[in-house]
């Protein structure tokens, strides 16, 4: 930190000013350092300015420097990773560099060198996907035909990957036969997902390549929950006059013993932090529960006069499973310092509700073409207009878009109706004069004569009440994995988001029920609400809970590609 006069201020702008390319930003230093801290001191009659060399010249404008293949405009601080990870005219080595390749170009030459290096796997498309590893696989595409998938995620998201939700039997993956969902998109020839948001992973596999060459992880099933160890930890609580202890007991179907249930909130068990969840209680002020039940421990609790002394063994298992982790460690959210630097994420948006009247001859249609509905062939969705007739009703108001959801029509609810149902309600309600519609005015829309396609983040910004709940039943056996792991929560770096399905394992009751997706947005799980609560209270959760297990789910479909 510097500590300036104004005279020597002006020195320093002047100086500085040879690295700034306009007036106009020369003016944007001047008025940025002087935001910083200023205080005016009478005695002298002359401003003191406290600056940060480094972050004042941080929120320069600069030109991406490979100006032959790049004419991107960025803040100077985002420049080491705009060059590291997106600039097309970077330098880069071929990713076969380490068995002797000697390729080193612009990175938007690099998926041409590819189809010609001479350490090329030339195994690729008969590679298999092997789990828990990273696998190159080579997917041959015919003229006009999709890849046939849908993905989630996106480092824009919680998920922070790219994930396959869907493979669709008509497309070049299904055909391929070696993808399944769930498995992570790493890179399509040659360029990077892992740093990529939702819209641009998608835009990177639409485009067409007669041979897409893939590098994708698929997650490995965990044969069981292997205990890591078990501690032994001996835990006083002091009793207080009018206050409870607050701790609820319980035994096990499957094993001796007293377990901790949960602790009351606001309690001096709640308050202490020391007690957990699902601890084994084996001694209470001396007294061996290792082999008692609830009624016994929870007497030696009440008889206790002043405190009560426990001890408990503890059990720590693994981490449920994260998908590549270096692709959250090195997301593009790393590279800014403070909070309020971060770019938005799609996922705090929200659509706004309209009223819309529109005046018709009685025998006139509104001229629109929907799609969605509960049971609709990409899962239970709200109904949304795809496209508008111009010379129509609707479109000659110019009031509706494509991409807006239909809520109500003259009062009647749209909503948990099938397609069939809704077109029907539609007709039905639309020979009239006037009608009036309950819209949801949505972000995203499209341009030209194409039907309107969503994406994920599309439903992922839609209000409460049009999403559509289920249940979701999975058999636990006490030694095994549900198969899928989570993301998200109050404490999420994107915001106060909700808990999200990142991985569906293969060969786990997740995976064989084949009802719960990537991306499904979890409200709770048998007994427990998980709309508002923290990643590792989320996690302790789906760990200890064996049998039967209720899961309350959002499901929303996956973008196409």
């Amino acid at each position: 930190m510097l500590f300036l006069k104004a005279a020597d201020f002006q020195r320093f702008v002047c100086y500085h000013g040879g690295a700034v390319s306009n007036s106009i930003q020369f003016l944007s230093l001047v008025v940025m350092a002087t935001e910083i801290m200023s205080s005016y001191t009478a005695e002298d009659n002359h401003f003191s300015i406290l600056l940060s060399p480094a972050r004042l010249l941080d929120k320069l404008l600069v030109v991406c420097p490979n100006v032959d293949y790049c004419e991107e405009v960025l803040t100077r601080c985002e420049l080491e990773a705009h060059l590291l990870h997106r600039c097309r005219g970077a330098v880069t080595r071929c990713i076969k560099s380490s068995l002797g390749c000697s390729f080193q170009g612009p990175r938007s030459a690099l998926q041409s060198h590819l189809w010609e290096c001479p350490y090329r796997d030339q195994n690729a498309g008969k590679n298999p996907v092997t789990e828990g590893e990273v696998s190159t696989i080579e997917v041959q595409r015919k003229l006009g035909e999709n890849l046939g998938i849908a993905v989630v995620g996106g480092c824009d998201t919680p998920l922070v990957c790219t994930v396959i939700q869907e493979v669709f039997a008509d497309g070049s993956v299904s055909h391929d036969g070696r993808l399944i969902a769930g498995d992570q998109i790493l890179e399509v020839n040659g360029e990077d997902l892992t740093q990529a948001t939702h819209h641009q992973a998608v835009a990177i596999l639409a485009q067409f390549f007669p041979v897409c060459r893939l590098t994708v992880y698929r997650e490995r099933a965990e044969e069981s929950r292997p205990i890591e160890k078990e501690e032994i930890l001996k835990i006083t609580l002091n009793k207080l006059k009018g206050r409870q202890l607050g701790i609820k007991l319980v035994g096990k179907r499957n094993g001796p013993g007293v377990y901790i249930l949960t602790l009351i909130p606001g309690s001096l068990a709640f308050c202490d932090g020391r007690l957990k969840m699902d601890d084994r209680v084996l001694e209470i002020n001396g007294q061996d529960v290792s082999y008692g039940t609830q009624e016994q421990a929870a007497s030696i609790i009440v008889s206790s006069p002043s405190r009560v002394q426990f001890v408990i063994a503890r059990r720590s298992r693994p981490q449920t499973p994260d998908i590549i982790r270096s692709a959250a460690e090195h997301s593009k959210y790393s590279v800014f310092s403070d909070d309020h630097e971060k770019p938005e994420s799609p996922l705090t948006l929200t659509c706004k509700e309209k009223i819309v009247t529109i005046n018709k001859d009685p025998c006139e249609t509104l001229g629109i073409s929907i799609a969605g509905g509960v049971s609709s062939h990409r899962g239970d969705t709200p109904v949304y207009i795809t496209n508008i007739n111009p010379d129509g009703c609707v479109g000659r108001t110019n009031v509706l878009k494509k991409g807006d959801v239909l809520v109500s029509i003259n009062n009647t609810s749209l909503l948990n109706l099938t397609h069939l149902e809704s077109v029907k309600q539609i007709r039905q309600s639309s020979e009239v004069k006037v009608l009036t519609l309950r819209v949801i005015d949505c972000r995203e829309t499209s341009q030209g004569d194409h039907n309107f396609t969503p994406s994920w983040i599309y439903w992922l910004q839609m209000p409460q009440m049009l999403r559509t709940v289920k249940t979701i039943t999975l058999l636990r056996s006490p030694s095994g994995s549900l198969g899928f792991s989570i993301v998200g929560g109050v404490d999420c770096s994107h915001g106060n988001l909700p808990i999200f399905v990142k991985s569906v394992v293969p060969d786990t009751p997740a995976a064989k029920d084949g009802r719960l997706k990537c991306g499904d947005i979890l409200l709770s799980v048998n007994e427990h609400n998980l709309r508002v609560i923290n990643h590792a209270a989320a996690v302790e959760i789906l760990k200890h809970i064996d049998g039967v297990v209720n899961l309350s789910v959002v499901s929303w479909p996956g973008t196409v590609v």
